[in-house]
This record gives C-alpha cells, sequence and structure tokens, in this order.
C-alpha cells in the first residue's frame, strides 16, 4: 500500500512538468482596461503575456457607464488598469483606487494633447477625450503599456519591445493608409452627431462640424443653425455611432438632402476600423 501511495504521490508531483515544461511558465497578468480599443493596444503588446478585460464593453457609452458589482468584484484580481480618460472614469477611478488599493494604474492619456472640440458654430467647447482615433498618439500609449508591462514582467521586456515595435509598424502603415484615402478630395469638411474625431480630424487637417454641443442635444435656434450650415456646406453624409441616439441626426439628414452614416470609434478591430472610417469620411468629402 506505501508503495502504491508513493507511486501516486510522483505521479501528482509530475503533472505541472508534463502541462507546463518550461520552467518561465506563468500566468498571464490580469489587466483591466476602460474601453475596448485599449484590449487590442494591451493585447499587442502583451500578448499571451496578459489577458484583459474590459469595463465598458462594445455598445455601452463610455459617458453613461456605471460598473455593475461584480465587474467591481473582479478588479481585486487584476494587477493593472489602464485608464485613458474617458468621462466615466472622473467619478469612478477614485472609487476604485480607494477599493483595489493594491491596483495599479496606468493613466494613457496622461500629456497626450486633447484638441478642442468643434462645434457646429465653430467655436471652442469641451475637450475631446477620444484620444486613440489618432494613431499618432496611440504610438505614445503602446510605449506607455510596453513600459508598464515590463515593470511588471522584467523578464519579458524584449518580448514586449518586439510587440511593440511590429504594433508601431502596423501604425505607421495605417497613417500612411489613411493620407492615401483621404487624398482624393479637396474639401475638408465632415459632419458628426457627437464630436468624437476631433483628434484624427487634427492629424489629417479636417474640420469636424459637430450637432451635439458641449456634450448636449441642440436646441431649435442651435438645430436651424445646423440645418442651415448643413444646407450651405453641401453635407451629404452625418456621422452616428451606435451608443447614441440617430434621431436627431435623421432629422436634420432629411431637411438638408443628407444620409446618416455610423462609424464607431470604440470598435475593437481598430486598424481595419481606422481605414473604414476614412474611407467614409472620404466618401462623404466628395
Amino acid at each position: 500500500m506505501n508503495h502504491f501511495l508513493k507511486a501516486g504521490a510522483f505521479l501528482i508531483a509530475l503533472i505541472p512538468l508534463l502541462y507546463f515544461p518550461d520552467k518561465g511558465w506563468a500566468e498571464p497578468i490580469p489587466v483591466f482596461v476602460s474601453i475596448v480599443p485599449q484590449k487590442y493596444f494591451v493585447e499587442r503588446i502583451g500578448g499571451q503575456q496578459v489577458k484583459v478585460e474590459v469595463m465598458v464593453k462594445s455598445g455601452e457609452s463610455p459617458a453613461t457607464f456605471n460598473p455593475n458589482p461584480k465587474k467591481m468584484s473582479r478588479l481585486s484580481q487584476a494587477k493593472i488598469y489602464f485608464s485613458i480618460g474617458v468621462p466615466f472614469e472622473t467619478i469612478w477611478i477614485d472609487r476604485i483606487k480607494s477599493i483595489h488599493k493594491a491596483l495599479q494604474f496606468v493613466p494613457l492619456h496622461d500629456k497626450v494633447h486633447a484638441p478642442h472640440v468643434h462645434d457646429s458654430h465653430h467655436s471652442h467647447s469641451a475637450e475631446d477625450p477620444h484620444i486613440w482615433t489618432s494613431p499618432e498618439k496611440v504610438k505614445i500609449m503602446a510605449q506607455k503599456i510596453k513600459i508598464a508591462l515590463t515593470q511588471i514582467r522584467p523578464e519579458k521586456e524584449s518580448f514586449f519591445q518586439a510587440n511593440l515595435q511590429s504594433f508601431i509598424d502596423d501604425l505607421n502603415i495605417l497613417d500612411k493608409d489613411i493620407r492615401a484615402i483621404l487624398a482624393k478630395n479637396n474639401n475638408r469638411r465632415f459632419m458628426v452627431f457627437h464630436p468624437a474625431w476631433s483628434h484624427f480630424a487634427e492629424d489629417y487637417s479636417l474640420e469636424q462640424i459637430s450637432i451635439e454641443q458641449d456634450g448636449k442635444e441642440p436646441g431649435a435656434r442651435s438645430l436651424q443653425k445646423t440645418i442651415e450650415q448643413g444646407k450651405r456646406l453641401g453635407i451629404k453624409v452625418i456621422f452616428v455611432q451606435k451608443q447614441f441616439s440617430l434621431s436627431i441626426a435623421e432629422n436634420i439628414a432629411k431637411m438638408i438632402d443628407a444620409t446618416v452614416h455610423e462609424i464607431d470609434p470604440l470598435a475593437e478591430d481598430y486598424l481595419e476600423n481606422m481605414r473604414r472610417t476614412a474611407t467614409a469620411i472620404s466618401g462623404a468629402l466628395q
């Protein structure tokens, strides 16, 4: 009987070696991010070394999001949280910090320039938090992600660096593709309901005209000015995103003989989504 017990103990001890023969194997770093595009960024740098969870799922709005208790509880298992400056963080990041004191926070939006939004009358309003719509700013964020992951797992620095360089190479190609797509037209203005594309517009010398003003739907007077402006500028497409109501954009579109087209700054397939957006805007500029 003792012989069999010893043999059984030996086999149990052998199981980890059979399944995980690499002595360098380690559990993926549990990471939380605020929005879906960040998941893609972190996974490009971290690869199999990270397991990423997203606070604001696809279809939800970062402006109105409130995390449920289950999600707040799961934060206790995370090592690092990459914030990015979206509205819900204003309230919730401090609350999360007070509950999960061991959780490391890395703000990807720190020291990343945020241009002012142009409303439908071209005056300055609130700063646009959608910094990830700029491929150049994503490069800065990717560097921060690499540094943060290396601090947690320094033995994987060369792995993270190689992934960073590969991602930057793809972002450089993306930038060239977008410029080539937009170069087909001389008109530089496009109209949106929610001003989510200020950083994109800044990168590519475009002018974003927003129906929404300071996060609010337009009143009757502003609505009339937007309609007059749309007619004067010959706007043929109004861009909307699925997190917001379409009714106002559809009503304006009818008044100016335009169509409504969905573009989503929160899509996960970042590179292809940015190309689709550039193509859509280029078509609207004709």
